[in-house]
């Protein structure tokens, strides 16, 4: 481990150099994230605006379908009725002929009865003739207003297809699109780096070493066979119990990714006098969730009772605040997702309990819980970026970095990372170095061993604490190891 973090990432530099800000992975994650949010709200906000579309759409063309039977069934009424005027008129005009005729004769053979029979066949005629201009007239009117209406239509539906702006709305949800795949490009650009070979120190590798952390990572990741003829090829003599022991846990855990805590029950029970020495409770969180899942899978609430009854007595002394809540849960049955204890039921309590599991195993057969390759990795990633941007000051410089013991810049290291601690002086604020280390005094405070020599007037006499009155000498005094 210590050889990969040397490697990868130096050592960490005093608080007072030079700082370059550094570029975390966790800020390309936040970017992306922030990419990927985006992303779906604007796929979110075209959905929803083409689906409006397509509603109106849909009305405008139901509409104007609708328009068009009822003008498809004006225009065979009009049609009818021209017809019937038509055979009218034809009627009208075959009748006139035949009475004319008679008429004539009759006028020719009594005429002194003529001035009396010119009138009424005249207001006869006249009468179909006002008819059929009425007639005419109407139908003029209904074809108008039926060009009138349909032309209504249609300018009523091209201002409500203008209105919807759709093509607008697309391009400007487009527009933010590009503006954020453009942006994601460039923050891929700057924090990925294609080329790290000036990044690294080239020291030569121990190779044993190497495969010997690859094989235990191999182990660590359930990779047994894998592992096996990785050691086998390489010569590597591991412990025993370091097989055995990621074997053992990788069936509990695959037991757990299939919801059966059984086996890992029987292990915490096998082990519970030496979990118990090293104050583990996966036991009772095992119970506490096999009882989760009962209460909440089960349809009797007597199901998770019972189990109580027959697995919590044994906790009752050690955990009776834990039990109480547990039997509480019972009478939530059927609105658990609205109870006090809906913290119990979230659905990360699997992984939670699949962790813990393998933090115990690892703890009880003393062996890292996370492999050695796996953390100088993860130091190494995240050290990368700030490594990088040194890489090129010291270019510029011309300076050569790989013959310096401690870099001028600090190495941005997750918390979860750092195994060493750095001791900081109260008086100087310089951190400890190997030619200045921290010094234990007399009354239990530490100093750094320049300020004792300073205090001391170079080991000649008594000085006082900084801190309190005590007086000692240098002899009283105790170099501290961390």
């Amino acid at each position: 481990m210590h050889f990969g973090v040397a490697v990868l990432t130096g050592k960490p530099s005093r608080e007072s150099a030079l700082r370059i800000p550094p570029c975390r992975p966790q800020k390309l994650n936040r970017v992306m994230q922030t990419l990927e949010e985006e992303n779906k709200r604007v796929l979110k906000k075209q959905r929803h605006c083409v689906a409006q579309i397509d509603r109106k759409l849909d009305e405008l063309l139901t509409q104007v379908e609708n328009t068009k039977k009822k003008l498809e069934e004006r225009q065979q009424e009009l049609c009818r009725k021209k017809n019937r005027h038509l055979a009218t008129s034809s009627a009208g005009e075959g009748e006139e002929g035949g009475p004319d005729s008679s008429n004539n004769e009759e006028t020719q053979a009594s005429a002194p009865t003529a001035s009396g029979g010119d009138e009424a066949p005249s207001d006869n005629a006249e009468a179909p003739c006002k008819n059929e201009d009425a007639e005419a007239k109407d139908d003029d009117v209904a074809v108008e207003e039926q060009d009138n209406e349909t032309e209504f239509i249609v300018r009523d539906f091209i201002r409500r297809v203008r209105h919807l702006n759709f093509e607008k709305n697309v391009a400007s949800d487009l527009k933010a699109i590009h503006v954020l795949l453009s942006k994601y490009s460039k923050q891929i650009d700057k924090n990925l780096c294609t080329d790290i070979t000036k990044v690294c120190r080239m020291n030569e590798l121990d190779q044993k070493l190497v495969c010997r952390l690859v094989a235990e990572y191999l182990y660590q990741d359930g990779q047994i066979e894998a592992a096996d003829a990785m050691c086998k090829e390489a010569g590597l003599d591991l412990p025993p119990t370091f097989r055995d022991c990621f074997i053992e846990l990788h069936q509990i855990l695959k037991a757990i990714k299939e919801r059966d805590m059984q086996p890992a029950l029987d292990w915490a029970r096998k082990h519970r006098k030496e979990l118990g020495r090293l104050d583990i409770d996966i036991e009772f969180e095992l119970i506490r969730l096999k009882y989760v899942d009962i209460l909440q899978s089960s349809p009797d609430m007597m199901d998770a009772v019972n189990f109580a009854n027959k697995e919590l007595p044994y906790f009752h002394q050690t955990h009776a605040e834990e039990v109480g809540v547990l039997m509480s849960c019972v009478l939530y049955k059927g609105k658990l997702e609205e109870s006090p204890y809906k913290k119990l039921f979230n659905d990360t309590r699997w992984d939670e309990i699949h962790d813990a599991v393998i933090r115990a195993c690892c703890c009880l057969r003393r062996v890292p819980y996370r492999s050695y390759l796996e953390t100088c990795l993860s130091a190494g990633v995240s050290a990368l970026p700030a490594m990088r941007k040194l890489m090129s000051v010291m270019d510029s410089k011309l300076a050569d970095w790989d013959s310096m013991e401690e870099l001028p810049v600090e190495i941005p290291i997750a918390k979860e990372l750092r195994f060493h601690n750095v001791f900081s002086c109260p008086v100087s604020k310089e951190e400890s170095t190997p030619e200045n280390p921290p010094i234990l005094l007399k009354c239990g405070h530490v100093i750094c061993h320049s300020c004792v020599k300073r205090f001391s007037y170079n080991m000649t006499r008594r000085f006082k604490c900084p801190t309190c009155p005590v007086e000692q000498t240098e002899s009283e005094t105790r170099q501290l190891f961390f």
